[in-house]
Parts: structure tokens; sequence; C-alpha cells
């Protein structure tokens, strides 16, 4: 089988090039993505790219660079929203074990941007640059909560929501993504919000 040329780089056959799609070192692609739904014109930037880009490639490895791009997508939405909820439990929480673990959550997140919005060049991948609408309406949610005991658990609900799912989503580029950095990246995340859930819970245990 011959090798082809894709964006002036030459890959390996359809058969075995899920990797090299991933690998084509091109210039940074991010996005402010205001309006509505930031994370929906983040995925709907990515699916375009991929689409010019992916002459000569096979559907099966269209679908999962699409599938990553979406969960990249997904962890740094979900990634913001931890944030944006931490600092919010950072100044108004009244337990001081709730207070230290938003205070941790957001060091956690300013260690990890870093290394996600580089992921991102790397893949040339867009992401959202402000709060999806369901993140909105979490913090709003959590505003709108009474000071006490009752905030600091409407935080830990909150938080524990975000982070399962950006567990889940970590699990699946675990298991799925056509990319060793994307898969060591999601590992590591995996491990992290375990470890977060875990926290959380303890706590929870005891305000309850």
């Amino acid at each position: 089988m011959t090798k082809r040329l894709v964006l002036g780089y030459t890959t390996k056959p359809i058969s075995t090039m899920k990797t090299t799609f991933f690998l084509l070192p091109l210039a940074v692609a991010l996005l402010a993505c205001g309006g509505n739904d930031s994370d929906s014109k983040a995925e709907k930037a990515n699916e375009k790219r991929i689409d010019q880009q992916a002459t000569g490639i096979s559907d099966d490895a269209k679908k999962e660079a699409k599938q990553t791009a979406e969960g990249m997508v997904e962890l740094a939405s979900m990634s913001m929203t931890s944030y944006e909820l931490s600092q919010l439990a950072a100044k108004q929480a009244t337990n001081p074990d709730v207070k230290a673990y938003a205070r941790q959550a957001m060091q956690k997140y300013v260690a990890n941007e870093k290394q996600t919005r580089e992921l991102a060049q790397n893949l040339r991948l867009v992401l959202p640059t402000e709060l999806s609408k369901e993140g909105r309406d979490r913090i709003e949610d959590l505003r709108e909560e009474k000071p006490g005991t009752a905030f600091d658990l409407k935080y830990l609900e909150e938080i524990g929501k975000v982070t399962d799912k950006a567990a889940d989503v970590a699990d699946d580029l675990a298991d799925d993504a056509p990319n060793d950095q994307v898969r060591e990246f999601a590992n590591r995340l995996k491990k992290e919000n375990k470890e977060s859930r875990d926290r959380a819970r303890q706590i929870r245990n005891v305000l309850n």
C-alpha cells in the first residue's frame, strides 16, 4: 500500500494513520467561544477543521478524531466550571475544610490549564474560553444558595457532578483516543478526579 500525502506531510497508509492524523505540527487554533453555548461552537469549529484536513483519511479515523476533539472540549469546559465554582466557594464557604478543598481545586485547574492548552495546540483543536450555558447555570445555582452549611453542601454537590462527568469523559479518552499524549493526559485526570471525589465525599459526610 502506498503512502499518502495529507496537508503537506507524508503519512502512513490509511489502515495505520490514526495517530498520525492528530500529530500534524500545525499552528495553534484557540477560539473565544462566546454566545449561548461556547462548547457547541468549539465542537463545530473542530468538526469543520477535521473535515477539511481529512482528505484521504478513513471514516473511522475521522470519527475517532472528532470524538477526541469533543472530549477535549468537554474537559476544558468542565475544568473552567470547576474553577469558577471553587473560586466562589473559596470566598463564601464557612467550613474550613470546604474552603481548603476549593482552593486546592483552583490550584489543580491552574496546573492543568497550561497542559490542556498545549495539548490542544499540538492537536490543532479549538477549545472554549468561556463558560458553557450549563456551567453558568451551575454557578448561578450556587450563588443563590444561602450562606452556611447549605452553601457548602451545594458546592460539594455541584463540584461532584462536574467531577463525575469529567471522570467519565477522561475514562473514554484514556481507552479510545488515537493519540498517546491524549491517553496519558486522560489517565492522569482520572487519578486526580478519583482523589477529588473521595475527598469531597469525606467532607460531605462530616457536614451531613
